[in-house]
């Protein structure tokens, strides 16, 4: 009992500290001004109208120095301050995330925020509810292992995610939401949520499709069928729908060669070029300190869990968290950029279904 007030008071103040972080140091990154770009033309703006709105709501809400760095450092961005045009041409990359798109603006509508702001309390919100997910997880256990939800909790970089102005922790929320799901076995309502984070971001189809395929293991076929037909119903729809560019010139302007206007870049697919990115960027992940983290456990996820099924029988949590990391790798050999949070709504369920191996099997929610 007193270890569990204890962990309660840390729990106020780690949730007050994740709090504090993440609402005072939001990164105004350039992605936001292309997300608010795409909320203001989902809203029936003009492109000049939009354009302009965007930048004058950010040259408001950012003091001047990150104002020149945000429009203007760097030809890229500066093609983009100049230019509506270019800017448009890169929304199919922005509105491919519609379900983003749509919470952008029912939050700004309800609360009467900017499209900048209403990112900012989303991510804010995310991390909060993903650290209050770890807490309650965890707070139930007995003894030291209750608190383990602290390390686990800043090993998942969830700081991190609440900072930034982008889908990733709200992607997160829903996609560690379907795999409690999951790992109590309600499939229905798992994969419905691993439906709605594609409208989030649809390179979750990697973690949800091979998710997906789970229940064949218990010889019911026609549930991975449904599920291949839904998630790629989906990925093909919200792709079609905004036009989008295609793998390989996303691919090309966001690892190769950044292009100013995507209205007409089609480049042929380069093999030669595809390894040598994906070769490249493997070394700089392995050689730096600011991305190894994530690589590196994603990899002890994947080694343990296969460990664990083949040594120790312990199969469903473990099933579930070599998928995942195995997602993971399968993401970084399709695009492989070097940055955490592109992996992170993956990496994070991972790292929480993983921490079921802590648990006594009683205990254990697959266990029921």
């Amino acid at each position: 009992m007193i270890l569990r007030i204890l962990n309660i008071f840390l729990a106020i103040f780690v949730i007050g500290f994740v709090y504090q972080k993440t609402a005072t140091q939001s990164f105004y990154n350039w992605d936001a001004i292309a997300y608010t770009m795409a909320v203001q033309l989902d809203e029936g703006k003009t492109t000049e109208e939009a354009h302009e709105y965007t930048y004058q709501t950010l040259e408001r809400e950012v003091d001047p120095g990150l104002y020149q760095a945000l429009c203007c450092s760097g030809q890229y961005r500066q093609d983009q301050y100049a230019s509506a045009e270019n800017l448009e041409s890169m929304m199919p990359m922005y509105a491919l995330k519609p379900g983003y798109i749509l919470l952008i603006r029912a939050v700004k509508d309800v609360f009467g925020l900017s499209e900048y702001q209403s990112m900012k309390y989303i991510s804010v919100g995310s991390s909060l509810i993903l650290s209050i997910i770890f807490l309650l997880t965890f707070i139930v256990q007995r003894g030291v292992i209750q608190f383990l939800w602290i390390p686990l909790v800043f090993l998942s970089q969830i700081l991190f995610l609440g900072k930034l102005m982008t889908p990733d922790a709200i992607t997160t929320v829903i996609f560690i939401g379907s795999i409690y799901f999951l790992i109590k076995k309600n499939l229905y309502l798992s994969f419905l949520l691993m439906a709605i984070s594609l409208s989030f971001r649809p390179d979750m189809i990697v973690a949800a499709g091979l998710l997906g395929l789970l229940p064949a293991i218990e010889k019911e076929y026609r549930m991975p069928i449904f599920n291949s037909v839904l998630f790629l119903s989906i990925y093909f729809l919200i792709s079609n729908s905004i036009d989008h560019n295609g793998w390989w010139s996303h691919f090309y302007t966001s690892l190769v060669s950044t292009q100013s206007n995507l209205d007409s870049f089609n480049p042929n697919f380069d093999s030669s070029k595809y390894f040598e990115i994906l070769l490249g960027n493997l070394n700089w992940v392995l050689n730096d300190i600011n991305y190894i983290t994530w690589f590196a456990t994603t990899l002890a996820i994947l080694v343990v869990s296969l460990y664990l099924l083949i040594e120790k029988g312990d199969a469903w949590i473990n099933i579930i968290s070599f998928v995942l990391a195995l997602a993971i790798i399968i993401k970084f050999l399709i695009f492989p950029k070097v940055d955490a949070r592109v992996y992170l709504a993956i990496l994070v369920p991972a790292i929480y279904v993983f921490s079921f191996n802590l648990f006594p099997n009683k205990e254990r929610i697959d266990s029921t």
